[in-house]
């Protein structure tokens, strides 16, 4: 063997190295053919993977669509608790608001009819005599005897001068409170005819409408505030002239009338006295009864108004989960087309199998095996 060894050439060992190469190829081809599995199956990796890969992103697609369904719900969600943190806070500002004014304009003292309920009216009223000659002592008091009437004409001269001032007093007295009536009548009709504005740009704007009414009715508590001080300013100084307009009164006899000129307060206008008051005309009756009707349409307007606000945030709030809903609901039909589509294509691939295997076993397979057909098989890879 030494010395074939010694003799071989270069084409021998060439021929060698291809026979070597020859072998090992053999062996590969070995493996992939005797593979039972890839032989008798025949799975097709590249279409397997294609399809693992199709359902991966799917499914990340339908992730990706669900996350953003549920950050789309969380921030309309958080919307709405905003909006319905900011109308509290806006209410809760609104009744402080309401509740300052009542304890700072409308307490119990500041009443028109206060003076009638006051628990300390005898502490605050002026003894009936300070002194004999006290100016406030008339002819009935029976305080003072002055004996012997001397001076009984000039006493009358000076009693009917007294009388004519009253007189002239009363109707000015009357004049500046009809005057004042008036005023106050046009004032109360502008405060009207500003609420009705405000009223009708309501409509317009929630927010500013709002706000303005909150400054009007500032407003008119200012304004109704300061003529109440004016008006107890002006009451203390009227005192005694009321005081000696109630002298003339009981000389005349008038308070044993039913005449409701006298039951008129010659202070305000508005207030009637108590112990000569006899009811109300027809007139005032009236014309109560239009401001109390007045006052029950704008407080049942006002009503109405809230609740037309509350239908319209229930409705905007209905109308957010209809399209949450309906584009949920076109999720879902997407998602059934897509998978009918998928359904579909499974079936024509199973149904074109089948044909392939009809067409096999009636037209390739037609003609029988036999058993030495087999067995020259798995004897070589060619």
């Amino acid at each position: 063997m030494a010395t074939n060894l010694g003799i071989l050439t270069q084409a021998d060992l060439n021929e060698a190295m291809k026979l070597e190469k020859r072998k090992q190829y053999e062996d590969q081809r070995k493996k992939r053919i005797f593979n039972a599995k890839q032989r008798l199956y025949g799975l097709d990796l590249d279409a397997l993977e294609k399809q693992i890969a199709e359902k991966s992103k799917q499914r990340q697609f339908e992730a990706e669509c669900t996350r953003r369904y549920e950050q789309q719900t969380q921030m309309m969600q958080d919307t709405v608790k905003a909006k319905e943190l900011e109308l509290e806070k806006r209410k809760h500002i609104m009744e402080s608001d309401l509740n300052y004014y009542r304890c700072r304009y409308q307490r119990k003292e500041q009443s028109r009819e206060f003076d009638l309920n006051d628990p300390d009216w005898n502490k605050k009223s002026q003894p009936i005599r300070t002194a004999d000659d006290d100016f406030n002592l008339g002819i009935s008091s029976a305080q003072v005897f002055s004996g012997e009437d001397l001076g009984f004409k000039e006493r009358k001269q000076r009693q009917r001068e007294q009388q004519r001032a009253w007189l002239d007093q009363q109707v000015m007295e009357r004049k500046h409170a009809e005057e004042s009536r008036v005023k106050a009548d046009r004032i109360f009709e502008e405060s009207l005819h500003s609420r009705d504005k405000r009223l009708e740009d309501m409509a317009n704007s929630e927010r500013r409408v709002r706000h303005e009414i909150v400054d009007s009715i500032r407003r008119y508590n200012s304004e109704m505030a300061k003529r109440k001080t004016e008006e107890r300013a002006r009451k203390k100084n009227e005192t005694t002239e009321d005081d000696m307009a109630e002298i003339y009164n009981m000389l005349t006899s008038d308070m044993l009338t039913e005449n409701p000129d006298v039951a008129q307060s010659k202070i305000n206008p508005n207030k009637k006295i108590a112990f000569m008051f006899r009811g109300m005309t027809p007139e005032e009756l009236a014309q109560f009864h239009k401001q109390q009707h007045q006052q029950l349409l704008e407080g049942k307007k006002r009503r109405t108004e809230e609740q037309m606000m509350d239908k319209q945030w229930e409705q905007h709030a209905l109308n957010i989960d209809r399209q949450l809903m309906l584009k949920h609901l076109e999720m879902e039909h997407k998602k059934q087309a897509e998978l009918q589509r998928l359904f579909e294509f499974n079936g024509k691939l199973a149904k074109e199998q089948k044909m392939q295997r009809e067409y096999n076993n009636k037209v390739m397979n037609i003609n029988r095996v036999s058993k030495e057909f087999y067995e020259q098989f798995n004897k070589t890879t060619r």
